[in-house]
């Protein structure tokens, strides 16, 4: 009887042992000190899609392309000019961007003498104001 006292304490003690250890390292991995985050540049403003887009604005030699080169054929066009067929090549570049590429995208079509249509304009609008 005696024996089986000492191995159910045992076991008992095993088991908190095991309980405790676990709790332990719980404890280290949240209070452990998260990853201090990368200090900004002396010169940011802490606005950096602002000032980001203030740069390449001020860049006008800079075009990014968007896998949009096939736009380029369209140089120079009149906005109100395009067919159906036109204007669904520029709407499948506009919906494949991310909200926040939207804004570069219109800088670098108008850089590249690109005249989005007309009826675009009030999409990507309304696209980048989905963004706030």
């Amino acid at each position: 009887m005696e024996i089986i006292l000492i191995i159910v304490l045992g076991l008992f003690v095993v088991v908190a042992v095991a309980i405790l250890y676990r709790v332990n390292q719980k404890r280290k991995k949240e209070s452990a000190a998260p990853e201090a985050p990368a200090a900004p540049a002396s010169d940011c403003c802490g606005a950096h899609e602002v000032c980001e887009y203030d740069e390449i604005k001020m860049d006008e030699t800079r075009i990014e392309y968007y896998d949009d080169e096939e736009l380029d054929v369209y140089q120079n066009m009149d906005a109100r000019a395009y067919t159906d067929q036109q204007i669904d090549q520029f709407r499948e570049v506009l919906y494949t961007l991310k909200q926040e590429e939207i804004r570069y995208w219109l800088l670098s079509i108008e850089r590249r003498k690109i005249m989005l249509p007309s009826i675009l304009i009030e999409e990507a609008r309304m696209l980048m104001a989905d963004q706030q």
